[in-house]
């Protein structure tokens, strides 16, 4: 029963040091909501800046959730 204990990435003392990249991915999360609903441009007219914005902050909060897990399974 250990073993299985010890196999699993997400245990006990891997989701607390983990817990450290909860803020940052609050704050994206907290900037693509409110891009999301206060856009000052608006979305008629599909500018290339809202792609290249909408892009960097979905790489970004992807970016942030692929290197969490990936340093989890490392501990």
């Amino acid at each position: 029963m250990s073993r299985l204990l010890d196999d699993r990435v997400f245990n006990k003392e891997t989701l607390l040091d983990s817990t450290v990249n909860l803020v940052p991915f609050g704050i994206l999360l907290f900037f693509f909501l409110l891009f999301a609903v206060a856009t000052p441009q608006g979305w008629r007219d599909g500018s290339l800046m809202s792609i290249y914005m909408w892009t960097i902050m979905i790489s970004m909060i992807w970016g942030l959730l692929h290197l969490t897990y990936a340093t989890a399974k490392r501990i």
